[in-house]
């Protein structure tokens, strides 16, 4: 048996060999992941919880009031003051378990409906891919980071912030960086459309950041923006952040290139790809069935090929990697 023999060179005969595993159909055999499977329902349960506590007419829950003239108001209920990330409280009475807490309010039906969508759709994959230890830590801490973004730029606001909107950012973001081939179908006017994972992560931002710098509404564009920032940090391992997340022993390969070098490459500043001219100096040499120099297949190759399978390149002595090295250059 020869190199060229071997399972793991046919690979290259797969189509799908070198993809993303997410571009391909989700085969719902797998089940659900247990972080993601956890994370929904905390979330659902402390929002119908909240809504039945607060139809009940218990206080602390309660969101609506009535003013002056009688007619109905709409404010943040006491559990939102001290659970979601209200900057008072955050800062002026030490309430730092918001940083977490706020990742599990949500305002709204829809607010929550779409977080646990993308929760769902997303997430599952992306656990998988770095384990359910390494996807938590991503989560909280990618919310925490969030929540301390928006809490530096809009730090004199009156209304608390809640929402898992920024862990799910960071998660989307880590997704489509370390996945960049894989597509993402959404509606847009009930019209699907399809893109590139990385490119979803380059116009999601975008639209964030103009409309963090619009500042309308009552969205937290910073949060979301926070999010995707870490999402960034950690799937290029920026400052040892996808390391400090994955933990030692992990083998979750991080992502490459990047924005600017994206950019650069498309305007012809990066790496040129051969065209396919001729050139005369050229000069060409021919080669065996097994792609190397003239001679004589030695069979220890197999050997080192076979232990190298078994136990990793790491147990190979130095008198194999010279042989390995001499085949290499056809010296054998």
């Amino acid at each position: 048996m020869s190199i060229y023999d071997r399972d793991y060179y046919k690979q290259q005969t797969n189509p799908n060999w070198g993809q993303s595993p997410y571009g391909q159909s989700f085969q719902p055999s797998q089940g659900m992941p247990p972080v993601v499977k956890w994370l929904l329902i905390i979330n659902i349960a402390v929002f119908v919880l909240t809504r039945l506590f607060a139809n009940m007419g218990i206080p602390f829950f309660m969101n609506v009031g009535h003013n002056a003239l009688g007619y109905i108001t709409y404010k943040p209920s006491d559990f939102d003051l001290w659970f979601g990330l209200y900057n008072p409280n955050f800062i002026g009475h030490f309430a730092f378990w918001q940083l977490i807490t706020y990742q599990f309010l949500h305002g709204s039906f829809m607010h929550i409906l779409f977080n646990m969508f993308s929760l769902y759709m997303i997430g599952r994959f992306v656990e998988r891919q770095i384990g359910s230890n390494a996807f938590l830590k991503l989560y909280l801490i990618g919310g925490v980071f969030a929540g301390m973004i928006n809490v530096l730029t809009n730090m004199f606001s009156g209304l608390p912030t809640v929402g898992a909107s920024g862990s799910i950012c960071a998660i989307v973001a880590a997704f489509g960086l370390m996945n960049p081939n894989a597509r993402i179908g959404f509606l847009v006017l009930f019209i699907p459309i399809f893109m590139r994972a990385k490119t979803f992560v380059y116009v999601f931002a975008i639209i964030t950041i103009f409309m963090a710098l619009g500042g309308r509404g009552n969205v937290a564009h910073m949060a979301h923006l926070g999010g995707l920032v870490f999402g960034w940090l950690y799937a290029y391992n920026k400052f040892g952040i996808g390391s400090m997340i994955n933990g030692s022993g992990s083998t979750v390969s991080f992502a490459t290139g990047g924005f600017f070098s994206d950019i650069k490459r498309k305007m012809g500043f990066g790496p040129q790809v051969y065209k396919g001219e001729e050139f005369e100096d050229a000069s060409f040499r021919e080669v065996n069935s097994h792609g190397n120099s003239p001679g004589k297949w030695d069979s220890r190759i197999d050997d080192i090929l076979d232990k190298m399978s078994r136990h990793g390149i790491h147990s190979l002595t130095d008198e194999e990697w010279e042989l390995l090295d001499k085949h290499k250059k056809g010296k054998l």
